[in-house]
Parts: C-alpha cells; sequence; structure tokens
C-alpha cells in the first residue's frame, strides 16, 4: 500500500504534531496499541487495516521526505511478515488443477485475460494448493497485494547507515542502553528479543524502549 501524499490524503500524526517543512506521513504498524499509546499516540488518530482477513492497527509518523521511500519499505515488510504469521506463507501459492491423465497442473498466471484473477476466481478455495514459501512479485501482484517500491541505491543505503551511526553516537551521550535498543532493532530483533537482552528489568526496559522510539523520532526530525 504506497503512502499517499499529505495533502490529499486524511491522516494525521500519531501524536496530533504538525509536519514540519520537508516531512511527510508514512504508516507504521502498531504491534500494541496501549503501548503506542504510552508513547503519545492519540487513539483517534489509529487506523485499523485490514488484507487478506487479517486486522491490524496503523498509525501515522513524520519523516523527512527523503526517507518516505526507507519508511514506506518498513511498513510493507512489517505488514507482509504478518500476514505470513497469521494466514501462512502459502497465502500467494497457486490452485493444483487436475489433468485428464491424473496428473496435478499449477494453475497458470493470469494473462491477457486466460482467467479470473486469484483473488476474484470463482473456485477460490476449491482446489489443492501447491506448498510454497517463497512468493514472486508476479504472484504478489496478481493477489492484488502491493510489494515494496524497488530497493534503494547505494547512495541511499548509505545515508540511511551515516544516519543511523549518528543516532547511535547521540543516544549513547544520553544513555548507552537507549544506542543498544536502535543497534539492536536496526540489527532485526523484535520488541520482545531486544526488551530481553537490555541489562535491566523487564519493566524498565520497556521504558527505555519507548524513550529510545521517542527519542530516535525527535532526532530524524532535526
Amino acid at each position: 500500500m504506497k503512502a499517499q501524499k499529505n495533502h490529499d490524503n486524511p491522516w494525521k500524526s500519531y501524536n496530533n504534531e504538525p509536519l514540519r517543512e520537508g516531512e511527510v506521513l508514512v504508516p507504521q504498524l502498531v504491534d500494541d496499541r496501549n503501548y503506542a499509546i504510552a508513547i503519545g499516540a492519540k487513539p483517534e488518530n489509529l487506523r485499523t487495516w485490514s488484507k487478506g482477513g487479517v486486522s491490524y492497527t496503523v498509525m501515522f509518523v513524520p519523516v523527512p521526505a527523503d526517507q518516505e521511500t526507507i519508511s514506506q519499505q518498513a511498513f510493507d515488510a512489517a505488514v507482509n511478515e504478518l500476514l505470513d504469521e497469521k494466514i501462512g506463507p502459502n497465502r500467494h501459492s497457486r490452485c493444483l488443477i487436475s489433468q485428464p491423465d491424473g496428473t496435478k497442473k499449477v494453475c497458470p498466471k493470469v494473462k491477457d485475460g486466460n482467467h479470473a484473477p486469484c483473488a476474484t476466481c470463482p473456485h477460490k478455495g476449491e482446489y489443492e494448493r501447491e506448498d510454497k514459501s517463497t512468493v514472486s512479485i508476479e504472484t504478489l501482484n496478481e493477489d492484488e497485494y502491493h510489494p515494496m517500491q524497488a530497493a534503494p541505491s547505494a547512495e541511499t543505503e548509505a545515508l540511511e547507515m551515516a544516519i543511523f551511526e549518528d543516532l547511535v553516537e547521540y543516544l549513547k551521550t544520553i544513555n548507552s542502553d537507549l544506542a543498544d535498543v536502535v543497534t539492536l532493532g536496526f540489527q532485526g530483533f523484535d520488541k520482545k528479543d531486544v526488551v530481553k537482552q537490555l541489562p535491566v528489568k523487564s519493566s524498565q526496559a520497556y521504558d527505555l524502549y519507548a524513550k529510545a522510539e521517542k527519542l530516535t523520532r525527535e532526532f530524524l526530525r532535526k
């Protein structure tokens, strides 16, 4: 789902703060609604979206315009991971169609109107489906899933790394544990795993996580 331009969408910043010049709003998946509210999100600004029968909560955060693509990619990846968790990695697999010789053939891709798209197929749910865990971009498009935008260029990745390194150094001047929170998150650890690895009690760890998240947003808005 591509982020809309801010002048023609009804989104509001998660905490009602106005956008600064050069900022845009992008969606962010909310794992815990109460946690989002605890870090300043206004309940009326949270939205419930759904895809494939799975509902999830979204809030909208301001980022510099040059960070929009990266932030959108992170959101799309998070939604894709959630759908895999709730529905299973085979949610995009194709139907197996019985053939006259007794074999089964994977339903061909939609091309030039040869059959209805999977999302609107009248025979959806009637056939056994193939088992596969990797999904092609073509299949994702046919199922009306909007994939992430093109991978960032080498220049964008270098800029992202430079910003990350500056952020870590900034957080270290406040509390080294805050820098650890961001570093672990950058390495791919989820919130629960990050909290477990911090050398403090659980309640303090969650507070540190929330503070690191708040300071990161403030840092990126400078």
